[in-house]
């Protein structure tokens, strides 16, 4: 298979509900965070180019606590991240340029994303254009009043939880970014929801594996349980 896809590893929140600390290099089973995600990536046929957006005091912390630094987990460039999650994708997604037919984003706080899954929306992409993993919404959903009473109870058919990766052809991700007007719409919380404002609705892959994303502590400690129970990922290669 012919390597058709640049990917951006978006790695420069500032991790508000884990302390103030970027979720992506905190410790997880004796690794990095990001070093999973990059993993994946990196074993894929599909991808021929991995952007890191993360700061540069994250990159030596990196390099610090860690005693590593972004080449050697196969990272081909880092660029900064922005104010906003979505201008870090942003910048990530220019810096990868637009030789290569699609454009895939994903958070390094989804570090348990399975070979299978990526090349899954991988595939979709290809077919329709634009692709998302995502989860189908199992839970009853309440909507609330302002005192936290339930006010009514939502449908949950047809709902997804929205995670990453996402990816869409080259032209239509940078157009999606070029067109989003934030006095207008807001910021957005996706590249799906910049991808729909243009014409371009992406398709729902639902992933097979845990594909959620690290946000509280037990987060963490679920991944790791995960990780420990799972067969051993190879690091060798």
């Amino acid at each position: 298979m012919t390597a058709d896809t640049a990917a951006v590893l978006v790695a420069a929140g500032q991790g508000r509900r884990m302390g103030g600390v970027n979720k992506a290099l905190m410790r997880l089973a004796g690794r990095p965070v990001l070093e999973y995600s990059l993993h994946t990536l990196r074993k894929s046929p599909s991808i021929g180019r991995i952007i890191l957006v993360m700061n540069d005091f994250d990159v030596q912390r990196l390099a610090d606590e860690w005693h590593t630094d972004p080449a050697s987990l196969g990272v081909d460039q880092v660029v900064a991240g922005g104010e906003e999650r979505w201008l870090s994708s942003k910048n990530g997604c220019w810096a990868a340029g637009s030789d290569l037919p699609y454009l895939l984003v994903h958070d390094a706080a989804r570090p348990l994303l399975q070979a299978e899954d990526l090349e899954a929306v991988l595939r979709a992409a290809r077919k329709t254009g634009a692709a998302l993993a995502a989860e189908p919404l199992s839970d009853t959903l309440k909507q609330s009043c302002a005192d936290t009473r339930v006010q009514s109870t939502v449908p949950r058919e047809g709902l997804w939880r929205a995670q990453t990766p996402q990816v869409a052809k080259t032209e239509w991700m940078r157009q999606a970014f070029s067109s989003w007007d934030t006095a207008a719409d807001g910021l957005p919380t996706d590249e799906s929801m910049m991808l729909e404002n243009i014409g371009h609705p992406p398709e729902l892959v639902p992933c097979q594996g845990p594909n959620f994303k690290i946000t509280l502590p037990r987060d963490l400690l679920l991944a790791e349980a995960l990780l420990r129970n799972s067969m051993a990922l190879d690091f060798g290669s």
